[in-house]
């Protein structure tokens, strides 16, 4: 167990937040947080707690006065589970610690030929943030390839498995955001993989750009490898890189909406357009309509704008951006309550963060 006090957290946010913690702490076993745990009067370790992944979906909004808390679990296990289980055949189930990267289990899954989560390859953060956030992207979802989540309840001191329908999910969020939030430390996340193709292609324009690569590139062959690649291009096309302007991804939620919400929004683009205008959404169910969130800020022209150290990035305006490196907590949150006003006054959408605020 790793324990440091009045520690600095600015490179572990990638927003890149200069600010503090009065306690920081890696674990690396079940076994060590249960020993934190077992004694809540431990003055090593003053409180609140807060359980952070990769500091990827987070803003912290001032100095943590408590302990933060870092998985250091880091094991990918893959085992076959054909002809076992109810599971098709090629079917794999894999666990991964929470504190693996994401990434590098996308990266790890395509190398070995195993479909499931190459549609999310570039998300930022860790294994275990990505089963609490439910995170997404092109049409796919964590949950649909979660199996069941390990946890260390801290309220009884014991591990806890759950299954995905115990996890509750939906857009988004979790039982772990919800009524659960603080009970539930991640350890580990079971997957289930396939070793038979399973390409996820209808979302947006990747069909398209997978098709174009199978064409011209050297490797004809439809693999989890050729459509990681093609998701990684995608990102990096219009998603800054944490790494050198500091952000926290998609900073709003995409509004679900009744319809009469939608058409409200489809009449003033038709007539700011065009009547053959389509506004860009997706049927969300039960007469509801998802709209894309950047589209909106966009449409109150906050894409490319700066002010101080902040400011909305050029290429998409859903992500807002450390531009200086030197941007407050006070900065970062003045912008975001400008974007809500303006989208709320001029469509009636009121905008909901994706990004935890601390």
């Amino acid at each position: 167990m790793k324990i440091e006090y009045n520690k600095d957290l600015t490179r572990l946010n990638t927003f890149g937040m200069k600010v503090f913690c009065a306690c920081y702490v890696e674990f690396d076993s079940v076994g060590e947080l249960a020993e934190i745990y077992k004694d809540s009067s431990d003055n090593r370790f003053p409180h609140p707690f807060f359980h952070m992944g990769g500091g990827s979906n987070l803003l912290f909004t001032k100095d943590f006065p408590g302990t933060v808390f870092h998985s250091s679990i880091k094991f990918t296990n893959a085992s076959s589970r054909s002809g076992q289980t109810s599971e098709s055949s090629g079917s794999v189930f894999c666990e991964v610690g929470s504190g693996v990267l994401w990434d590098d289990f996308c990266g790890w899954c395509s190398q070995h030929g195993l479909w499931g989560p190459e549609n999310l390859s570039g998300i930022p953060g860790e294994v275990g943030a990505a089963a609490v956030q439910n995170i997404g992207a092109y049409g796919v979802e964590a949950k649909d390839i979660i199996k069941e989540v390990k946890c260390f309840d801290v309220v009884t001191g014991e591990e806890k498995t759950l299954s995905v329908k115990d996890c509750r999910y939906g857009y988004r969020d979790s039982v772990f955001k919800d009524v659960a939030k603080g009970r539930y430390i991640v350890t580990s996340v079971l997957f289930g993989l396939s070793e038979e193709p399973a390409p996820r292609l209808e979302y947006g324009h990747v069909r398209n750009a997978v098709e174009e690569v199978v064409r011209s590139g050297p490797d004809r062959n439809l693999s989890p490898a050729l459509v990681r690649k093609v998701i990684l291009d995608i990102r990096h096309a219009k998603l800054p890189d944490p790494a050198v302007i500091g952000s926290a991804g998609s900073f709003f939620k995409n509004p679900v909406v009744p319809k009469s919400s939608y058409e409200f929004v489809e009449n003033y683009a038709k007539g700011k357009y065009g009547k053959d205008y389509s506004v860009p959404h997706f049927d969300a169910g039960s007469g509801f309509i998802k709209i894309p969130a950047a589209w909106l800020i966009e449409q109150c022209g906050w894409k490319g704008y700066r002010e101080g150290n902040v400011g909305v990035y050029e290429k998409q305006p859903l992500v807002i951006v450390n531009i200086t490196g030197q941007a407050t907590p006070e900065e970062v949150a003045a912008l975001e309550y400008k974007i809500v006003i303006s989208v709320q006054n001029r469509f009636g959408i009121t905008l909901i963060p994706e990004v935890e605020h601390v």
